[in-house]
């Protein structure tokens, strides 16, 4: 009988096999702007998303407010359809950014998504009414809540009504599809989903860390992708680049004791490229990668890869998986944590 890894491996193998047949055969889209970049499904109706998606966070970060709109116009010019966001980015300034350079113009257009960390029902609904109005529209298509940390935090986040706000939201309108996201442990999410599973209730979609160091420590490729594939969740992934440490670089999460010297360029070090990194993550399941740009020439960067996808075959990808098993852990990913 097959160990559950191997298991695993075969789902996620047999599903990555065919979102990628289906996207290779796919004819070109456009819309008024211009040609869109591949997409993929991201709901259980059939709603599809371009399979790039740029992070919120990052737009945020440029200060030059002539910066955040050249990078969205370029977005647009590039096929990219979908946008990421969420209350708290950079105190509300990346969801201002969206509201006054990309909804007004191409709200018909897009996929918006952002979400809400707070911590109790009242907390979540004020954010939600606060998001609106940053982003000028009157409703999100996907709202996700956000960061569940711990399964204590999630059992404190069921009873304060976070996710009874979130289902109303939907109710009304004020939302189209709701969903969740965490990086910290896989078994944060498999203990929400089955919360979820003892509730009667499926939510939409699950955003969650998915990059070539995950398979060799608490893995959410593993753990929680083959639950979220029987569910017919949209999964989106995050962190391909480890937020930037996967180059040796720093990033908020990264604790305070843990020196830039002491992260390791992975990319440097191993026979894995930048291209690989994002290749190997559009070789799994997933609905759409989210990555943040503080740039033009990283955001191009990143859809060259998308327009130019390579296929990994599965030997590719167990090759890169094992470059890079030496350096995964707490100080390349560093944005999770040990659970008991």
């Amino acid at each position: 009988m097959e160990n559950r890894r191997e298991f695993i491996k075969k789902i996620g193998t047999v599903a990555a096999l065919s979102l990628i047949a289906d996207w290779a055969s796919a004819i070109p889209v456009s819309d008024k702007w211009g040609e869109i970049l591949p997409q993929r499904q991201l709901t259980r109706d059939g709603q599809k998303v371009t399979a790039f998606c740029l992070g919120g966070y990052h737009l945020g970060v440029i200060d030059n407010p002539a910066d955040a709109e050249r990078m969205v116009e370029r977005s647009m010019e590039l096929g990219v359809r979908f946008f990421d966001n969420g209350r708290k980015y950079m105190n509300g300034r990346s969801e201002e950014y969206m509201g006054k350079f990309l909804t007004p113009k191409y709200r018909d257009q897009i996929f918006l998504m952002t979400k809400a960390p707070g911590k109790t029902g009242t907390e979540v609904r004020q954010m939600l009414d606060e998001s609106l109005k940053a982003l000028k529209t009157d409703h999100i298509d996907l709202w996700q809540i956000h960061a569940l940390g711990t399964p204590e935090d999630v059992d404190n986040r069921l009873k304060a009504g976070v996710l009874d706000a979130f289902l109303e939201a939907k109710q009304k309108g004020k939302t189209r599809y709701i969903g969740f996201t965490g990086h910290q442990n896989p078994k944060t999410h498999l203990y929400f989903l089955k919360k979820l599973d003892e509730l009667g209730i499926e939510l939409d979609t699950c955003q969650m860390p998915l990059n070539v160091c995950d398979p060799s420590f608490e893995s959410f490729q593993y753990q929680v992708l083959p639950v979220l594939l029987e569910k017919k969740y949209g999964i989106l992934a995050m962190k391909t680049m480890a937020g930037g440490s996967m180059m040796g670089k720093r990033i908020d999460t990264t604790p305070k004791e843990i020196k830039t010297e002491d992260i390791p360029d992975v990319v440097a070090k191993t026979k894995i490229t930048y291209a690989n990194l994002h290749q190997y993550v559009y070789s799994l399941p997933v609905s759409a990668l989210i990555s943040g740009c503080l740039n033009t020439d990283e955001l191009e960067a990143n859809v060259k890869v998308l327009r130019g996808m390579k296929k990994l075959s599965e030997s590719d990808k167990k090759k890169m998986e094992k470059y890079a098993e030496p350096y995964a852990g707490l100080i390349v990913e560093n944005y999770k944590r040990i659970l008991k």
